[in-house]
């Protein structure tokens, strides 16, 4: 069984948070305080902060949003009105999903090969599935494993164990591959998995952990069927 992460990975996450976030800003400029190319980064890094105090269980996933959404147009405003306006962003970020270009190739020739696929992802198991279907990539997984739907987020070495006996198949038999080093590579490789570190941005390598810097690479290289 060979296990993917999904945003950075298989979508451009970055991408859709940016240019949504952007188009965002542009609607309501008028009404913050910030500087044009502020927004975006600011945005970005609240949104890791915060998402990462949902991950830790810290904050419920609509309060997460709340929060953001207040820190940037004040706290008088209320949590309807806060939900409304992270509905309006989420609309821009959605619009922007794309799949990157070696993903829907490559998820392609793994299942011409025969290899079952799923997705192992710290997100929200609705909006991850609405993901997949928006960028076309659903139909090539077998099975789809998020942080919400299984209470555990990576780099807990459990969400990959359970997802694994999900599949009816052992640690030490699958593969999971990642675009973060920490909590995806490293991460499944201490729950007992063959972790690959899917390295796009060709940050310094890590001498135990297999590494790639694009999808083609697996099966170019013959990284993934030399493991199982």
């Amino acid at each position: 069984m060979i296990f993917f992460d999904l945003d950075g990975t298989l979508v451009d996450h970055e991408l859709a948070e940016r240019l949504g976030a952007q188009e965002f800003y542009d609607k309501y400029k008028e009404d913050l305080l910030i500087e044009d190319n502020e927004f975006p980064r600011l945005w970005i890094s609240l949104s890791h902060a915060y998402y990462e105090r949902f991950l830790a269980g810290e904050l419920s996933f609509q309060e997460q949003r709340r929060m953001r959404i207040k820190l940037l147009f004040g706290e008088s405003v209320t949590d309807q009105k806060a939900d409304q306006l992270f509905m309006e962003y989420l609309h821009f970020y959605k619009e922007n999903w794309t799949a990157f270009p070696d993903a829907a190739p490559c998820l392609q020739q793994l299942k011409k090969l025969g290899y079952k696929l799923g997705v192992i992802s710290n997100g929200d198991y609705q909006q991850q599935v609405e993901k997949l279907d928006y960028t076309g990539l659903h139909s090539y997984f077998d099975q789809v494993n998020t942080s919400s739907e299984l209470g555990i987020s990576k780099p807990n070495k459990d969400i990959f164990i359970k997802a694994c006996k999900q599949a009816n198949a052992r640690t030490e038999e699958c593969i999971y591959i990642g675009d973060n080093l920490e909590i995806d590579a490293l991460a499944s490789n201490n729950a007992g998995m063959n972790g690959v570190w899917l390295n796009r941005k060709k940050k310094p390598s890590y001498a135990c952990i297999t590494e790639i810097h694009n999808l083609d690479s697996l099966i170019e290289k013959n990284c993934l069927i030399s493991q199982i």
